[in-house]
């Protein structure tokens, strides 16, 4: 019995509808509907993200403490060290979690990408950051388990013959410092509209410079284990408020893609009416004929008025003299309205209305 049902993987090969034999193991494989989706790996409440931070925090705690306590377990070994709780060290328990929670903010960064690149005003095309972003995490990842920057920066004093500062980890601070603070700076411009990624990349952004710092020695100089276990330490939750700020930053865009975030308040937009006040004079209502003239207005703010004229008599008249006699103010608007009623009136009387 055949199922006249496409097959989606299939058409990623031919763009032909394919029809697939129904399998004998596992019928019509409905269930393949129902799977899980990558996006759906993302935690949508917000109290799965303080769970995360208090367990990362509980691991790093607790390294710290092996740390602290290997100098009495040293002594129970062969060779008087325990590489799995040297902090310092590589291949060990802190080198293996940094790792991985440096892989696990490039994943996050992707699934990102995988929806903000289908944002509609995003014209500039600034969801590309995110590429960026997820291929210098994975970078930071590989290079904590292999120590590539360590690598880097004997390669250097070799070459140049001089450390430049303390034991020459500034060959490997400056290319960090231009490479994460260019990407950096970019995803801060993109995650400004969600408060808590933006929190958590700023924190995860102090927490490197307090280990690199101490790494310069700029922070407890000469302090021994001290200074690993702030150095460490710094790095570890810093790693972890990177992770945090990828996870936020999924569930917001998923959230704004599924049209589950409030909607913002749109501040009204203020319609400012202007107010025009008519400045007459003499010249304006008194004219040599009846004849309808245009009036134009200042700077073409209004549209042309047409104003009827004022025939002047031949006589003089004591009324209309009176009433156009030169003034050295504006009139106000009580008087340019019984200025108009005056002269109206004293139009019909000539007219003998």
């Amino acid at each position: 019995m055949f199922s006249y049902r496409r097959s989606d993987r299939a058409g990623d090969l031919s763009n032909e509808t394919l029809f697939a034999r129904r399998s004998a193991n596992y019928g019509d494989a409905e269930f393949l509907d129902e799977q899980w989706r990558l996006t759906d790996l993302v935690p949508l409440r917000l109290g799965t993200y303080l769970i995360v931070f208090l367990a990362a925090a509980t691991i790093i705690a607790g390294l710290e403490a092996l740390y602290f306590s290997m100098p009495r377990l040293a002594s129970m070994t062969t060779d008087g060290r325990v590489a799995a709780f040297d902090l310092d060290g590589e291949g060990s328990l802190a080198v293996w979690f940094s790792s991985t929670t440096l892989l696990l903010a490039a994943v996050a960064a992707l699934l990102v990408f995988t929806v903000r690149r289908f944002r509609r005003d995003d014209y500039h095309g600034r969801y590309r950051v995110w590429i960026w972003a997820a291929l210098v995490f994975l970078l930071m990842s590989i290079d904590e388990s292999g120590s590539l920057h360590e690598g880097f920066k004997e390669m250097m004093t070799a070459v140049t013959g001089n450390r430049v500062l303390g034991d020459g980890s500034i060959w490997w601070v400056i290319p960090y410092f231009f490479v994460l603070g260019s990407v950096g700076s970019r995803l801060l411009v993109d995650m400004c509209e969600c408060r808590s990624s933006t929190a958590a990349l700023l924190a995860a952004g102090g927490c490197y410079a307090a280990a690199v710092a101490t790494q310069l020695e700029g922070i407890l100089p000469e302090s021994g284990a001290r200074g690993v276990m702030l150095e460490e330490g710094a790095e570890m939750f810093g790693n972890v408020f990177l992770f945090l700020a990828m996870l936020l930053h999924a569930r917001y865009v998923i959230l704004d893609a599924e049209g589950l975030l409030p909607e913002r308040e749109r501040r009204p937009i203020q319609e400012v009416e202007y107010e025009y006040e008519e400045e007459a004079d003499e010249e304006e209502w008194v004219a040599v004929n009846e004849d309808q003239i245009t009036v134009h207005p200042p700077h073409g703010l209004r549209h042309p008025q047409r104003v009827r004229t004022v025939h002047r008599a031949q006589h003089p008249d004591p009324v209309v003299d009176q009433l156009i006699a030169p003034v050295n103010r504006k009139l106000t608007k009580q008087e340019k309205k019984r200025l108009r009623q005056k002269l109206e009136n004293a139009r019909r009387q000539r007219e003998g209305l």
